[in-house]
Order: structure tokens, then C-alpha cells, then sequence
């Protein structure tokens, strides 16, 4: 859970569990995991496991609240793993408490998802089902990246929280705009769209022992926008060379493009009705905004990356948007699918 998060203390997360009448609580305990802007607790019970998740009360909207609700229901509604939203006994799914909007999920089983070549495929194809079962919704919340409309707002932000690192993230900003005037030149606002994940992570996704997906989490991210753009940002989570493990100053920079070559092979024998054909070449500028983003966002939001050093996540991030950038047209033709 990151520190920037209030912490509270069990008698109180019991007080709020007992609108839920899951009987006798044995245990609850802070779960790390997904973005570091919620609290979350694994919760065990005479009813069994949940996931107790809050967020702060600006985070989601109401709108978008019901938006994810809506999109899960569809997902749930094709035989896809995802969590279930527990009502309380008066039916209410999201309750508000201490300053946060609270939610109880269903415990996903499996392990984690990995990056690099393992894990592609079936990430790939879960991801091509989740689109399926998606894309017929009526869009009625028409809402793409919020940092590529307002990224300028971000990256001062960003500066005042770390003035230090005001050069690269400048650069980082410039890289993101030249991206973005190259996305649209291939015709991207042409592009159908439809509802889209968000966050097709590695940690979002659990997977059983044979190498499936069994579990897909967090919706807070869903919105509308290209697919194309959700495919960029799937390509490079799956294949960024990085970890925890080591300092972020370590991290070499690039991506294992065969890892994202397997992911998007895997959704396009699944997705059924081909994509656009400008599709491919314009991924590596889109996951150039991808980087951009996921680097400038939690410094402007929340002034720092729990447990990374702040100036170096940045340089880490305009190190891949550079490796990108020199490789965009290698990586376009490499990341067409195979078939």
C-alpha cells in the first residue's frame, strides 16, 4: 500500500465490514498490489475471501463509477474471470467512508502475471475477448486519456512537485507531443472506438497453472478511445525491461519487442474484424505517449513513485521513449502479427 495512502486501523475497517454481513471476520490485512492511489485489503471471513478496496473520493467519478460497474457486467455477462461486486444488505455496491469510496470484489485466484514472452499469448487473448465482449456497448462516457488532452497542466504539475528532474521531463514532453502529431498523421481520429480495459497490465491479470488467464482486476481505467491505443500500452507493459528488483537507475532501456509480437499475434487470431490497416505502424508512437504518461502522471498527481527513486523513474522513462523513437519504424513492422 503506499504511504501516501491513509492507514486505518482494524476496529474501524470492521465497522465498515459490517455492512456487508460476511459473517465472522478471521483476518484483514493490507494487500499490495495495482495502483498505488487505492487502499486495499484482503479480507478473510466466514464467507469467504474479498478484496476490500478504497479509493479517494475525487479519484472516479460517479458516472465512471457506473461506467465500470456496467463494462465488469459485460464481461461477467461473456464467462470472463472478473471480480464480482459484493452489495451490501441495503444493495449498495460503493460506500462512502473516511474520505474514501469503498468497494468489496471477490478474491481473484492465480499468480500474477509476468512480463516478457511467458504470459504474452494469454494475455493477448484475453484481451481480444475482453474487446469482444465490449465493443457493443453503447458508449455513453466517451472519456480517452486525460493526460493527452490537458498534458501540458500535467507536466507543470510535475515540475513543481519535482523541480529537479523539470529538464527531462520537458523532453519527455516534447517526445510525447512529436508522438502524438505522428498518430495523427497515420489517421488515428478515424479510428472506430469502443470501450477499452485502461490498464492491461501484467499485475492486472492472474493466471492459473496451465498458463490462462483466470482472473482480470482493476476497471478503473476503462474508458473510450481507439483500440489502437490500448494495444500500444498492452505491447509495452508486457514488454518493458524492468523490475522492482533493481534500482530504477539500472534499468536498461528498450523493450523485448518478441514478447509484444506474441501478445498482439494472440489477440488478432481472436478479435475476429481485422483493424485498421495504419494500425501497427502507428503502435510504437502510441506507446511513446504510453511512456510519457505512466512516467509524468503519478509525479504530477501524487509527487513521487512509491518505493523509486523520482529522478531516476524519469530518466528511465525518457530513456524508452528515446529507444523507441530511434527503432519506430524496426518496431511497426515487427509488431505485426504473424498469420
Amino acid at each position: 500500500m503506499s504511504a501516501s495512502n491513509p492507514s486505518f486501523p482494524p476496529v474501524q475497517l470492521r465497522d465498515l465490514l459490517d455492512g456487508w454481513q460476511l459473517g465472522r471476520i478471521n483476518s484483514i490485512r493490507p494487500h499490495e498490489g495495482g495502483s498505488s492511489g487505492s487502499n486495499k485489503y484482503m479480507v478473510e471471513a466466514t464467507e469467504g475471501r474479498f478484496l476490500l478496496k478504497g479509493r479517494p473520493l475525487k479519484a472516479l467519478s460517479a458516472e465512471q463509477l457506473e461506467f465500470m460497474r456496467v463494462v465488469m457486467a459485460d464481461c461477467a455477462d461473456a464467462k470472463l474471470p472478473v471480480p464480482d461486486l459484493r452489495p451490501q444488505a441495503n444493495g449498495l455496491r460503493h460506500v462512502e467512508y473516511q474520505g474514501l469510496v469503498w468497494e468489496l470484489q471477490s478474491w481473484m485466484s492465480g499468480r500474477s502475471g509476468r512480463r516478457g514472452n511467458e504470459d504474452a499469448s494469454a494475455a493477448g487473448l484475453a484481451l481480444a475477448m475482453f474487446h469482444r465482449a465490449t465493443r457493443s456497448r453503447q458508449i455513453f462516457n466517451p472519456k480517452s486519456c486525460p493526460h493527452r488532452h490537458h498534458f501540458d497542466r500535467f507536466i507543470k504539475r510535475a515540475i513543481e512537485n519535482v523541480p529537479t528532474a523539470e529538464l527531462t521531463l520537458r523532453s519527455l514532453g516534447n517526445l510525447a507531443t512529436v508522438a502524438r502529431a505522428k498518430v495523427e498523421e497515420r489517421g488515428i481520429s478515424n479510428h472506430p472506438q469502443q470501450t477499452l480495459h485502461g490498464d492491461w497490465h501484467p499485475r492486472n491479470l492472474r493466471f492459473n497453472e496451465q498458463g490462462r488467464v483466470c482472473g482480470i482486476l482493476d476497471f478503473d481505467g476503462v474508458r473510450v478511445d481507439a483500440v489502437a491505443t490500448e494495444l500500444a500500452n498492452a505491447v509495452l507493459q508486457v514488454s518493458l525491461r524492468r523490475s522492482r528488483k533493481i534500482p530504477a537507475k539500472k534499468w536498461p532501456a528498450g523493450i523485448k519487442h518478441q514478447a509484444g509480437q506474441r501478445l498482439i499475434t494472440a489477440w488478432r487470431s481472436r478479435i475476429g474484424k481485422a483493424p485498421p490497416a495504419e494500425t501497427w505502424g502507428m503502435l510504437p508512437w502510441l506507446m511513446i505517449e504510453a511512456v510519457a504518461g505512466e512516467t509524468i502522471l503519478p509525479i504530477a498527481i501524487h509527487g513521487r513513485v512509491v518505493g523509486i527513486d523520482t529522478l531516476a523513474w524519469v530518466e528511465a522513462g525518457i530513456r524508452n521513449a528515446e529507444w523507441i523513437r530511434e527503432r519506430s519504424r524496426a518496431l511497426g513492422e515487427a509488431l505485426v502479427p504473424e498469420g
